[in-house]
């Protein structure tokens, strides 16, 4: 008899009823026994010695077997597989809840015996020296720092630059300007120049010599928006037409005229004239009315400029410095203090053994690098004795509450990361410079299309979508990234019900009637930073940059809510309160262009100011190339009459008529075809205390054919 092979089917010793096939209420009900049953096992002896005789008999019970396999095993096989998903995502979840059975939370490692000299230098250093000897060398070092800072940052902010003619001996105060707009050379935006522009003359034989700060190549971008002609300007650099005087030896102007509404700073980078990593002195003078601003590519890497093409009464051009003159304390040195603060801060991360010591000095330093050079909130003028005490008064009204900020910070997450057990390397060339690239915001984030995390800034900002959604992307890979080294730390459970109630805050503020919800920087990193609380690489790697981004918040700008109004957001964008009036047209026949009021002059209050019932809105002030040229209570204006009482009105436009830049001639030369565009908008304004509403966006005629544009939806 032919013996049975090694793949049959085991059996008992009991004899098989061939003929009897398997049944359910067979001795085989479990399914492991069953499974035992079907599957062989290849190294039992007994299939080595069964019976001889058998073979067909076997045959046929395992064909019997192999039909119930088939037939009656198929379904419990798979509502067993179903049971063991169910039961592994069961233990998943277990195991994602309760953490590892051994929980670690060890700073980085490195292989390499050369690295492993750096990362043990700090402590052999440290247990080398007694107290009595590195305590007078830190103090020693903290000196050196300081003193190295104050030949630095006190000269520019204490001594005044002067402007000195080398020949007659005559010097002249330079004055200091912020990256926008400045007060004493344009007023601002609409009619508040007044009627026909005077109260920012005279807008000739005027020059201003200046000093810029650094930085202004991104500082100039106006947040608010400014109406040129027909066009609304926003989140941009401002200035309007100008560029780089090709051809200077004709001259001594550096530049084209600028708009005189520009910003002066920026317009001297736009130009070439100073640098944006420096500043400089500029040499400005007023070159009355320009018929033209051509928009022009800027020098450095900012946007071009605004382009108008149109008249307007004032324009200003940069121009060089006499070769007899010389002018003093005119570069900004914030990028020479921040290089200074980084490299004397490597040595106090490195060597710090504790983490305390590194973590005050670099936060400490930081911020007053921000309040005093970097990005400080006022503008010092050293001619003004109480400009510089207040900007140290207003540091420290922010540096005290930020201190207690610290403290916390440091006891929840930072403690862990930098105290020893530590490592000094990835602390080094991690987590420091990425507390620096969080510091300095203001050349880092700020330089992204994102203004503010609002819904209608999103909007409206070029850029803004894929610039929030890169964000977006970078913290959700951050906080998977970390969660994952919380949950080996075992630390999950507990940071899970913590962000849990985050959320709902935020969600809750994010509700409240009447206010916005504003994530602020800082805000953003407070709530970030306490996932943080390991000791591994990616605590290393996002913590640093947090901090930063808390630090230069609270410097920068204070703690500002998290919840603001709908006004603060406005900033100075119309409000809508006040509805304009609407054009109805142009009479050519007249030349008189009139609007219809919509709106009653019962107004209570604007922008929360309760108005006295004698200062109603009930005059008009009518904006032509963005000047104010007509305020009055008729509802029509002939420019005809404008141009007969208004001389220098009357000078612009038949000034412009002869202008061959942009106007369109007939090939015969006939003068009579020419035309200038005029840009009207209109608003309702108070004859007793100067309040005006919001202003219509711009009706556009061309003068004198009578083509009229009524302006688009919207106010300016």
């Amino acid at each position: 008899m032919s013996s049975i092979p090694p793949n049959s089917a085991r059996f008992t010793s009991e004899p098989i009823n061939s003929t009897t096939p398997p049944t359910s209420s067979s001795t085989f009900t479990d399914d492991v026994e069953l499974q035992s049953f079907i599957i062989p096992d290849e190294n039992d002896d007994r299939l080595k010695s069964d019976n001889q005789g058998s073979g067909a008999e076997v045959d046929q019970d395992a064909d019997s077997i192999r039909s119930f396999e088939a037939d009656d095993y198929e379904p419990k096989s798979k509502f067993s597989s179903l049971k063991k998903v169910s039961r592994k995502i069961s233990m998943f979840c277990k195991h994602l809840w309760l953490g590892p059975s051994q929980p670690e939370d060890n700073p980085p490692r490195f292989t390499s015996e050369f690295i492993n000299q750096f990362e043990n230098f700090p402590t052999r250093i440290s247990t080398s020296f007694p107290a009595k000897i590195k305590i007078p060398f830190v103090l020693l070092y903290y000196t050196f720092w300081l003193l190295m800072l104050r030949s630095s940052v006190l000269p520019y902010l204490t001594e005044q630059s002067t402007y000195e003619n080398t020949e007659t001996g005559e010097t002249k105060d330079i004055i200091s300007l912020t990256c926008r707009g400045e007060a004493s050379i344009w007023k601002g935006k609409n009619a508040q120049c007044g009627l026909d522009g005077k109260k920012c003359g005279p807008f000739e034989d005027r020059e201003v010599i200046f000093r810029c700060p650094a930085l202004c190549d991104s500082e100039s971008v106006a947040y608010s928006s400014l109406t040129v002609g027909d066009e609304n300007v926003k989140y941009i650099s401002y200035y309007v037409g100008g560029g780089k005087n090709t051809v200077p030896e004709t001259s001594d102007a550096l530049s084209l005229p600028y708009r005189a509404d520009s910003y002066p700073c920026g317009a001297a980078i736009h130009a070439g004239v100073i640098s944006p990593y420096l500043g400089g002195c500029v040499r400005m003078k007023f070159t009355g009315e320009q018929f033209e601003f051509p928009s022009k590519k800027s020098q450095y890497s900012t946007n071009p400029s605004v382009g108008f093409d149109s008249f307007f009464p004032a324009s200003f051009k940069f121009f060089k410095f006499p070769e007899e003159s010389v002018c003093h304390n005119c570069k900004d040195p914030r990028v020479l203090v921040a290089l200074i603060n980084i490299v004397l801060g490597i040595p106090v991360i490195f060597m710090s053994t504790s983490g305390t010591l590194a973590y005050w000095t670099i936060a400490a330093s930081g911020f007053w690098t921000i309040v005093l050079i970097f990005d400080p909130p006022r503008l010092v003028r050293v001619q003004d004795p109480e400009s510089l005490p207040s900007l140290i008064s207003l540091g420290f009204e922010r540096f005290l509450p930020l201190t207690f900020i610290l403290f916390t910070v440091w006891r929840i997450s930072v403690q862990t990361t930098l105290e020893s057990p530590s490592s000094p390397v990835c602390k080094t060339l991690i987590w420091y410079p990425l507390f620096w690239v969080g510091m300095l915001n203001n050349v880092t984030f700020d330089r992204l299309p994102v203004d503010r995390l609002t819904i209608q800034d999103i909007k409206t900002q070029p850029g803004a979508i894929g610039a929030t959604l890169l964000i977006v992307g970078i913290i959700t890979f951050g906080v998977f990234a970390q969660a994952y080294q919380l949950w080996k730390a075992g630390k999950f459970r507990k940071y899970l019900g913590i962000y849990l109630g985050f959320i709902v805050l935020l969600f809750v503020l994010a509700n409240l009637k009447g206010l916005n919800l504003r994530v602020h920087h800082y805000i953003l990193a407070l709530l970030l930073i306490p996932g943080t609380n390991t000791k591994g690489f990616t605590a290393m790697l996002f913590q640093g940059v947090l901090l930063g981004l808390l630090v230069n918040g609270v410097a920068r700008w204070g703690l500002a809510s998290v919840e603001e109004t709908n006004r603060s957001l406005r900033r100075s964008d119309p409000s809508g309160q006040i509805k304009p009036p609407s054009f109805i047209g142009y009479e050519v026949s007249n030349s008189s262009i009139s609007w219809a009021n919509t709106d009653s002059n019962d107004h209570k209050m604007i922008d929360g100011e309760v108005l006295a019932p004698s200062d109603k809105l009930d005059k008009f002030s009518l904006l032509i190339n963005d000047i104010e040229r007509y305020n009055g209570v008729n509802t029509s204006v002939s420019l005809d009459e404008l141009m007969r009482v208004n001389e220098e009105f009357s000078k612009e436009i038949e000034g412009a008529l002869k202008y061959e830049g942009y106007h369109d001639n007939d090939d015969d030369g006939d003068d009579s075809e020419k035309n200038v565009k005029l840009y009207f908008r209109i608003a309702k304004t108070s004859g007793k205390n100067g309040k005006t509403g919001d202003y219509t966006k711009a009706a556009v005629l061309e003068y004198p054919s009578g083509k009229f544009k009524s302006p688009e939806s919207g106010l300016t």
